[in-house]
């Protein structure tokens, strides 16, 4: 089952190169520099441990689980580019760490307020923002609780 309820030919990521989806999970697009080993995301936003001879970036999608690291909940809504169709505060922004050693941020979904825990795992996901002219929806990744294979 698809992780994903947005069909990739009717939906369009509101910042470009930034994840991918198919029906088995939602990915991050991240690179690992081949000589420290460090992993950013985005791709493009290089970031070396000290020393490191910087000899080749490769491009790699993160997996689609990790665990929570820490979390805020924000009252007001995401600034631009993520516009959102209506109001969704108070929502949680939460920072996920993946099994590559990166930590990533990102507005999580299907997640009562109480019901955020330091520690517990999650998934990738996609999250509609609006609905653009063309009737496409425009779409981010987020983040929910780890549902298991779907």
């Amino acid at each position: 089952m698809n992780r994903s309820e947005y069909a990739k030919d009717t939906s369009i990521p509101a910042l470009a190169d930034l994840f991918t989806w198919d029906d088995k999970g939602v990915y991050l697009i991240s690179a690992r520099c081949r000589s420290c080993g460090t992993c950013f995301f985005p791709g493009y936003h290089e970031q070396h441990r000290p020393g490191c001879s910087r000899e080749g970036i490769e491009s790699i999608l993160l997996r689609e689980n990790g665990i929570l690291a820490s979390y805020t909940i924000q009252y007001f809504n995401p600034p631009y580019p993520f516009k959102m169709e209506k109001d969704i505060t108070p929502y949680i922004i939460a920072e996920v760490e993946f099994p590559e050693g990166i930590l990533v941020a990102g507005i999580m979904v299907e997640c009562a307020l109480n019901e955020v825990k330091i520690g517990m795992a999650v998934e990738t996901t996609v999250l509609r923002m609006y609905q653009n002219d063309e009737k496409q929806d425009i779409v981010t990744w987020a983040f929910r609780p780890y549902k298991g294979n779907a």
